[in-house]
């Protein structure tokens, strides 16, 4: 019958992850074992929404498949890859939330520039296999050369000439009534347009990499490129914000909670 092999989880290794209680079936999912020191589970961000995990001490549970079989169709059944879409109602349930909104919000900002130095240093978190990143034109020469957050966010979606993803998208979100400009113009840069691949304006934020929409770039690139082309932006997405907010830092004091003399005045006429 042969020996019974008695062996700790390596990396690569297939698991089931699950946290209680389980209201539907993204409650436990299939994962790739990462061995890493200390003894917490750790996963990326972008799971969390499925989980309901929000990190103030959840207890969560490990199972390891013992067969074959077993593993096969945890992987094909149970896989993050095959769940990146809510049955309940068909928008994504797995995309950026916390410092991957942030981070994205504060890259694609009007005004955000970059020397060829800071540009590499983003760039260089886009791939861990060696894949090559091509630097775009930047998008002001003299006196000095600069690229835009967003072209470098840019790469998120089409790292080089060669990828196949053209993405295409118009999203109109200014819901300014004082707004001067419509359109590409908009005065609060909340019209995105994207075009083969490449963000021409507007700022990315939760409405446009968050879940629970049907009309943000992660829907987009699953509907015509399919669920792996769209996780793997969702790992580019997760590593470039992420090492931008390490770069420059992100942090809140008082004075950001303290309400501003226009809520005072609305409140004061109100009571």
């Amino acid at each position: 019958e042969g020996d019974i092999v008695t062996r700790h989880l390596v990396d690569g290794d297939t698991v089931l992850f699950n946290r209680q209680p389980s209201l539907h079936k993204m409650s436990i999912m299939a994962h790739q074992v990462k061995v890493l020191p200390w003894r917490t589970f750790r996963f990326n961000e972008c799971v969390c929404n499925p989980y309901n995990a929000d990190f103030d001490g959840d207890e969560m549970n490990l199972h390891v498949p013992q067969t074959e079989e077993a593993r096969a169709e945890a992987g094909a059944l149970m896989g993050v890859v095959n769940n990146l879409v809510t049955p309940r109602s068909g928008a994504l349930i797995i995309a950026a939330t916390q410092d991957f909104l942030t981070g994205s919000f504060l890259l694609t900002s009007k005004d955000m520039f970059f020397d060829k130095a800071g540009a590499c240093q983003l760039m260089g978190v886009l791939t861990e296999d060696g894949g090559r990143i091509e630097l775009p034109i930047p998008a002001i020469l003299k006196p000095h050369e600069l690229w835009t957050g967003k072209q470098l966010f840019s790469l998120v979606l089409k790292p080089n000439r060669d990828a196949p993803i053209n993405c295409n998208l118009l999203a109109n979100k200014c819901k300014d009534p004082l707004c001067s400009f419509k359109g590409e113009m908009c005065s609060s840069d909340n019209f995105v347009h994207v075009r083969n691949s490449e963000l021409l304006c507007g700022v990315l934020d939760k409405s446009m990499l968050g879940a629970g929409s049907k009309k943000n770039v992660f829907f987009s690139i699953l509907k015509d490129y399919g669920k792996l082309e769209a996780a793997e932006m969702m790992w580019r997405v997760a590593r470039l914000s992420i090492q931008y907010l390490m770069m420059s830092g992100f942090s809140i004091g008082l004075g950001d909670l303290c309400p501003p003399d226009s809520l005072i005045l609305k409140k004061e006429k109100l009571l």
